[in-house]
């Protein structure tokens, strides 16, 4: 990139491989969002130089290598074009159930990490503001089969059954990668991600599974204290966009292309820092990244009938800043999910407010995945300002079935949202 000041205004010039590779590399387009925020701010390229003497062009290397790969004009020979927009009608036996706690009073719902020091300050704030739900985020060592452990739960169990509170225990995705013996994500390019492979065995058998059990074990499998387990997306999510090239991934997504076996064969072979750009040529990328979700919604499906066979009345439920859009994302939504037990989404970043919300909801239930999403609502007095409570009850209460809203804050935030659910 370059740039240089014109008259009042600023010119940048970046290559075209680098604009290319922004739709398949979050890094790059997280740098040319950036960089498009600092070209609005003219006091901070201040000190860029005038264009008055044109000099040759020199750039330096990159930290790394940038994914060159600059987009055809056409797409590939069998590649799946699809139409725009893309419009997913709604019928009647689509629609979900939602939980009868969720049909009478909606989801409001508090996100905080857990203290056992903390929990009854917790509980104080959600009394306060009038909430029927509680979601702890649980560090990760704090699930193991201790007698240490089983006493603390066996306390924070007691102590929420005194209450009419559903309580999500909650666990990072990204911890339970990083707990897994099996093999990390390969990128694009190639090269190792610290996130764990998502098809790999050892990740679902030796990490998601057995945490899964446990969260649900927590609250002594009964329905009135546990109403479900939720799962932190955040950082994970990001990773698995660009990634899938993994031997266990790649293994899968070629068996579902439905190959000859020569070309099979010759693919199989492929180094993983080939095997993007090989499939993107050809035209199968997206039935590659569909495979890999079909797979991954398969092993979430029955991940979900074993955790249900432990408690029947357990829901799921996941937080991420940004809407989930990435193949392992969306199939462990969709195994996740059915229509008599949707999955309940806390998004922020606007993923799930207004008109957005319904937009979403339609395009996930096109790819078979029902859910139920909560408006996220800043935790500070402003957001209850008279003048937007009309608009902002429309969008909690109309077009979601909640709100949730990230850490406990002070008394009088809480009157303020008890006033807002009365």
């Amino acid at each position: 990139v370059a740039a240089s000041r014109v008259g009042d205004g600023l010119i940048v010039v970046a290559s075209k491989s680098l604009l290319g590779s922004a739709g398949a590399d979050p890094k790059t387009r997280d740098f040319l969002v950036a960089l498009a925020r600092w070209t609005r701010r003219p006091a901070e390229w201040a000190s860029v130089t005038a264009a008055s003497q044109p000099v040759p062009l020199r750039l330096a290397n990159a930290p790394q290598r940038l994914g060159v790969h600059p987009p055809t004009l056409t797409a590939p020979t069998g590649a799946a074009v699809t139409a725009l927009p893309l419009v997913a009608g709604a019928r009647a036996e689509d629609s979900v159930i939602a939980p009868g706690w969720v049909a009478r009073q909606g989801m409001r719902v508090l996100w905080a990490r857990f203290t056992p020091q903390g929990l009854d300050s917790l509980l104080r704030f959600v009394d306060v503001a009038a909430l029927n739900t509680i979601a702890t985020l649980i560090p990760f060592p704090a699930l193991a089969d201790t007698i240490g452990t089983r006493n603390l739960w066996k306390v924070t169990a007691e102590r929420l059954q005194a209450t009419s509170i559903k309580w999500f225990p909650a666990v990072s995705l990204a911890a339970v990668g990083g707990a897994s013996q099996g093999a990390d994500e390969v990128d694009r390019r190639g090269d190792l991600v610290p996130i764990a492979c998502g098809l790999d065995t050892a990740f679902w058998r030796g990490a998601l599974r057995p945490t899964y059990r446990q969260l649900v074990r927590l609250g002594g499998a009964r329905p009135d204290v546990l109403a479900g387990v939720a799962l932190d997306l955040d950082s994970a999510m990001t990773e698995y966009s660009g990634s899938g090239f993994c031997d266990a991934d790649y293994r899968v997504g070629l068996a579902a292309l439905g190959l000859d076996s020569i070309d099979a064969s010759r693919l199989a072979a492929l180094p993983p820092i080939a095997r993007y750009d090989s499939l993107l040529e050809r035209g199968l990328l997206n039935r590659y990244f569909d495979a890999l979700s079909a797979a991954v919604a398969e092993r979430a499906g029955a991940l979900r009938g074993e955790v249900r066979r432990l408690n029947a009345e357990v829901r799921f439920a996941v937080r991420a800043t940004d809407r989930p859009a990435d193949w392992f994302t969306l199939g462990l939504l969709r195994g996740l999910s059915s229509r008599d037990a949707p999955v309940l989404l806390w998004l922020k970043g606007g993923a799930a407010g207004g008109e957005s919300a319904r937009t979403l909801l339609r395009e996930y239930r096109a790819r078979e995945i029902y859910a139920l999403s909560a408006h996220a609502l800043a935790p500070d007095r402003a957001t209850f300002a008279p003048a937007g409570l009309p608009r902002l009850h429309a969008s909690v209460f109309g077009e979601n079935a909640g709100f949730w809203l990230d850490g406990a804050a002070s008394d009088s935030l809480g009157r303020a949202i008890r006033r807002f659910v009365r």
